[in-house]
């Protein structure tokens, strides 16, 4: 807000300085040259606050932020010009055509008016530069700070990870040889425990490895349903060695299976589906659910979101939406 602030009083004092510059000359006769005048002063004041906004909002975004120096800098060329143009002939056209009355002279020539635009205009493309980069460095300083919390949070929380596999591999070992089931399941949450404590604590893995763990997620919630669950998982990708932020997708399978339709008598479904082609990766996970659930998602998913703009931002979609009984998450990644 201070810095919105900032931004507005300098816009009014470099409008103010080039009203100096172009010294439009009070006509002085009466209530009708007062109004002219003001009609001049606001025409005058729309297209400085042309120049900027047109700038900050067209020119910048996307060309300056996009690395187009050269198309940045013709097009800031032409808007000057457009604007020198336009202040050297605005008054002309308000008394001469609009309101046939003398014309209000003004001090500056077209060169006075072109250099002033310029420096206005790269002034306000340093303010917007500068402002972006402390916004950015505001965010950076965030994660670390939330990376630090989570850690702290996690080394509180965690046990030896070698005594715990090492009692599972106990428990494995007195399983009966016969009980296959039960063996694999514990194969498979030995997996996943792996998975979260040793490979997923990088910034980026293997979308193949990330996939395994989907797999054995998926197999393990399986083993756990009834008979009446429907459940499809369907793998396709290309390139395994991709790299991906790991447990992207977790959120969206765990709320599918969270927020399922418990229904006895009828058939309760998830499906689940990942795509990977050209470095693009195609996501969706559906699952039925209760018309009398009071609400699906919650702050898993808005952690989520909060994870792909960090680390996605202009890179991802993302579409959640409930029809028919039916939650459908569908997101498609640029890797």
């Amino acid at each position: 807000m201070l810095s919105r602030k900032y931004t507005f009083l300098l816009f009014f004092i470099a409008y103010i300085g080039a009203l100096i510059i172009e010294k439009p000359v009070y006509p002085g006769d009466g209530i009708a040259g007062c109004i002219s005048y003001l009609l001049t002063i606001f025409i005058h004041f729309s297209l400085f606050a042309f120049l900027i906004l047109a700038n900050n909002l067209l020119l910048i975004p996307y060309l300056l932020e996009r690395k187009r120096f050269g198309l940045y800098a013709a097009g800031l060329i032409v808007l000057i010009f457009l604007y020198t143009f336009f202040t050297g002939r605005y008054n002309q056209f308000i008394h001469g055509v609009l309101l046939h009355n003398k014309i209000i002279e003004t001090r500056a020539g077209f060169w006075d008016n072109f250099v002033y635009g310029l420096c206005c205009t790269v002034i306000a493309s340093m303010l917007y530069i500068t402002q972006k980069w402390s916004e950015q460095q505001e965010q950076v300083k965030n994660i670390a700070i939330n990376q630090l919390q989570t850690e702290l949070k996690y080394l509180r929380s965690q046990i030896n990870p070698h005594f715990l596999f090492n009692g599972l591999n106990t428990v494995y070992g007195y399983i009966d040889m016969n009980n296959r089931r039960a063996r694999d399941m514990m194969v498979q949450f030995s997996d996943l425990l792996r998975y979260n404590l040793y490979d997923a604590d990088v910034d980026m893995i293997a979308l193949e490895k990330e996939i395994k763990y989907l797999q054995n997620y998926v197999a393990l919630q399986k083993a756990r349903s009834n008979d009446n669950m429907e459940l499809t998982l369907k793998i396709n990708y290309q390139n395994g060695s991709a790299k991906i932020a790991p447990l992207i997708f977790m959120a969206f399978i765990e709320n599918a299976f969270k927020y399922v339709s418990r229904d006895d008598n009828a058939i309760n479904s998830i499906m689940i589906s990942l795509n990977e082609e050209a470095g693009k990766i195609d996501f969706e996970c559906d699952n039925s659910y209760d018309e009398v659930e009071p609400g699906l998602g919650g702050i898993g998913l808005n952690n989520a979101v909060r994870r792909l703009e960090l680390l996605y931002k202009d890179r991802y979609w993302l579409d959640i939406k409930k029809e028919k009984n039916i939650y459908r998450a569908h997101l498609t990644l640029t890797i």
